[in-house]
């Protein structure tokens, strides 16, 4: 995608509006205007049936039912809601700890270490995902949760999600996968993978920003604990106006993406490996970790012996990308990803992570190879 003089390779941190979303928003926000919980009158009725719609587009991307979507103003929210879960169910059975993965997001790990819970972070296998084997001998009688990123938002490593999920319920633990990266790198099916709690954002699947989800499996409803109280919309499960229009938006483009997902899985992962391969034979950058089991769109690239922060100084405004991931860019400490990884401080300055999505093209990813060479000529 250009944007006027910028190439956007950014799409993990959010996804351009389709334009076919924005068009289903456009009509609700001059047809469904009305409190969908004014009960009183049609045009409530009919901005609470558009609702139920989205709800059922949402939730038949992951494989469950309307019923099990709760709206949220992000994935922030969502992933605050499955902690409350974890305090509720310490305090009926005892179960203290938490264990998440020592690259999941940030909100995540702020939320855990505010729960009062006991933190614990499981270590990463070589492909940058949730270790497994170390997981297995961490998990007990004192578990809570176990929470995961499913597609990892700096790597693009995908957790073994089936793996993880038999484990916590041979165990009894509640089980919650952060899949706000997913939709765009893999099919699934929560029912079939009988994962309990599951966090999901518009704004990383071609939607509106400020809405997410959290989505519950079987037997997980009774854990839900709000964040926001409010006047006990979504049955209590969520408080606050329920945003029609963000909503609509969100229905549509999990829509476009469980109708599109194989064929633009597929485009996307060409364009981003012609990426890496020229990028490497031209000895200008490697890739870090491998391309199996990654995100199609991901390219976590390696520049060594060049600062990355500065690299991405030099190529403004003619490329988007980031040095990790958007929640923590700013930031002076070197990505938490890469060094969760085994990674030092050196090298995790030298990473640049550019990502590819459904608008992203060949003749793009050439020009950004370009933009790239002639940047590091200028620099060796």
């Amino acid at each position: 995608m250009q944007v006027g003089e910028s190439i956007y390779l950014d799409y993990q941190a959010a996804t351009p509006l389709d334009n076919r979303v924005l068009r289903v928003m456009q009509a609700a926000y001059e047809t469904h205007f009305a409190n969908p919980h004014a009960a009183d009158h049609v045009l409530g009725w009919r901005a609470a049936a558009a609702i139920e719609a989205a709800a059922s587009h949402v939730s038949s991307l992951f494989g469950l039912q309307a019923d099990d979507v709760v709206f949220t103003s992000g994935a922030s929210e969502a992933n605050a809601m499955a902690l409350r879960a974890a305090q509720a169910i310490a305090s009926q059975t005892g179960r203290t700890d938490v264990l998440i993965g020592a690259a999941d997001h940030g909100s995540i790990f702020n939320e855990a270490n505010n729960s009062g819970l006991v933190t614990q972070h499981i270590p990463l296998n070589t492909k940058g995902a949730p270790n497994v084997d170390q997981l297995q001998s961490m998990i007990s009688d004192h578990t809570a949760l176990v929470s995961v990123v499913g597609v990892n938002n700096e790597n693009g490593a995908i957790a073994e999600l089936a793996t993880i999920a038999a484990l916590c319920r041979s165990q009894n633990v509640l089980f919650h996968a952060d899949l706000v990266q997913a939709p765009l790198a893999m099919d699934i099916d929560l029912l079939d993978l009988d994962i309990p709690f599951a966090t999901i954002s518009a704004h990383k699947l071609y939607g509106p920003k400020g809405i997410g989800a959290l989505l519950t499996g079987p037997g997980a409803s009774e854990f839900v604990k709000p964040v926001v109280v409010g006047a006990g919309q979504q049955g209590g499960r969520r408080g606050g106006t329920m945003p029609t229009e963000l909503i609509v938006g969100f229905g549509e483009a999990c829509r476009l993406v469980l109708q599109n997902r194989r064929s633009e899985h597929e485009n996307v992962a060409d364009i981003r490996n012609h990426f890496v391969e020229k990028l490497e034979e031209k000895q200008i950058a490697t890739l870090v970790g491998t391309l199996e089991s990654r995100h199609p769109g991901n390219a976590l690239m390696r520049f060594s012996g060049h600062s990355a922060a500065d690299l991405l100084i030099r190529l403004q405004p003619h490329i988007a990308a980031s040095t990790q991931s958007a929640c923590s860019s700013g930031s002076i400490e070197p990505s938490h990803v890469l060094q969760a990884m085994g990674h030092g401080k050196e090298f995790a300055s030298e990473c640049i992570r550019f990502s590819f999505g459904r608008f992203s093209d060949m003749d793009q990813a050439e020009r950004a190879i370009l933009l790239i060479a002639n940047a590091m000529d200028r620099v060796i």
